[in-house]
């Protein structure tokens, strides 16, 4: 009986330690915007997505050092597919947003990508039928991202631009999860990331060869800088992989996924107190409506 007692009390022990630690990803991943957004005065977006992306690599590879094989030509180009819409054009987007529009604008633009997966689920792959919830859902994301395209920022130019852009970064996500859910191999999580981070670091690179953007930016790399860089591509990218990743295998993907949405509120948070941008009750009152549509897309109901 005593035993019982004290399995169940152990049980719930470790429950409570997994929730702290998805709690712990969320806040990392809240803070990333704002970090991002002090990198851009010295570097230039496709610089932080290729260093922060070599960060990532890097540690991945220190964790599971397994070495990357050739499984098929079909996950190649899943795999390529997943690290040229999940690393570089999610990333890329993201940061450029950054330079017109407040981090703030950003995080709660992006906070939408559940509810294009949903829509492209529905109209282009058409494994999901569509329905009124999921209407509903639309409808109020809509008015949810006109409210906040409303809060612009006049201290900078383009800020339409920025928000645009900050929407695209969120479609781009979309598309990469439905590339790396594709993907059917044997290769565990966190190499199958390394992976992705591998040819995200390819396109990147692509990339900076035809515009001609420089690799090496030495002035750049100031201590606050660096360590900025080992933030984002170290601790929000690979470690917070890892242990989110554990969280869904421990919590369950319903229970962790709910901690997503306290992403967008820290980043909004951190953007009024760290940077100095100005959040209205029209953009908090957009962020809300944009969070409760992909509430509502995400259900059994909407996406049956």
């Amino acid at each position: 009986m005593l035993e019982k007692k004290l399995e169940k009390k152990l049980e719930k022990n470790r429950e409570v330690f997994w929730h702290f630690l998805a709690l712990f990803v969320v806040i990392v991943w809240g803070t990333t915007l704002a970090s991002t957004k002090v990198l851009l005065a010295d570097m230039s977006p496709i610089q932080i997505l290729l260093y922060r992306s070599l960060f990532a690599y890097g540690l991945l590879f220190a964790m599971s050092p397994r070495l990357q094989t050739f499984s098929s030509v079909k996950n190649e180009v899943l795999y390529f597919l997943s690290g040229l819409c999940g690393i570089t054009l999610y990333f890329l987007l993201e940061n450029t947003a950054l330079l017109y529009t407040y981090s703030s604008n950003a995080a709660l633009l992006v906070t939408a990508s559940p509810l294009f997966t949903v829509l492209i689920a529905s109209f282009i792959i058409k494994t999901h039928a569509f329905s009124k919830l999921l209407l509903i859902a639309c409808v109020m994301a809509l008015v949810g991202v006109a409210l906040v395209l409303a809060n612009q920022p006049m201290s900078l130019t383009n800020g339409m631009l920025g928000n645009i852009l900050a929407i695209l970064s969120g479609l781009a996500w979309s598309f990469f999860g439905f590339a790396n859910s594709a993907i059917k191999d044997e290769l565990s999580p966190m190499v199958r990331m390394r992976k992705v981070f591998l040819y995200g670091i390819i396109t990147a690179s692509l990339y900076m060869l035809v515009t001609g953007e420089a690799f090496i930016n030495l002035h750049a790399f100031t201590p606050m800088n660096l360590a900025n860089l080992l933030f984002l591509g170290g601790i929000a990218s690979a470690l917070c992989f890892v242990l989110w990743t554990n969280a869904n295998k421990h919590l369950g993907v319903v229970k962790t996924s709910l901690y997503i949405y306290f992403i967008p509120l820290i980043a909004v948070l951190l953007g009024v107190v760290l940077l100095g941008e100005t959040i209205t009750i029209t953009t908090m009152l957009g962020g809300i409506l944009i969070a409760l549509a992909v509430f509502l897309a995400n259900c059994k109901k909407s996406v049956s």
